[in-house]
């Protein structure tokens, strides 16, 4: 379970995602999500949030 508006890391591994604010399924989650900091490439292990596309609000990934 997963605290407020955030997103589980699992669901984001299995591509699953529903954005918490606008309540609509995110197409390709990982294709929106954010690393703050240097990586080579985004994953869902390294994700610290996925952006939106329909209501361009940022929900933070958690553990």
């Amino acid at each position: 379970m997963t605290p407020g508006h955030s997103i589980e890391r699992d669901r984001l591994r299995a591509g699953v995602v529903e954005c918490p604010l606008c309540e609509r399924q995110i197409p390709k989650p990982l294709t929106h999500a954010v690393v703050y900091g240097a990586v080579d490439t985004v994953t869902a292990d390294n994700a610290d949030a996925v952006e939106c596309p329909v209501c361009d609000g940022v929900t933070f990934v958690a553990d």
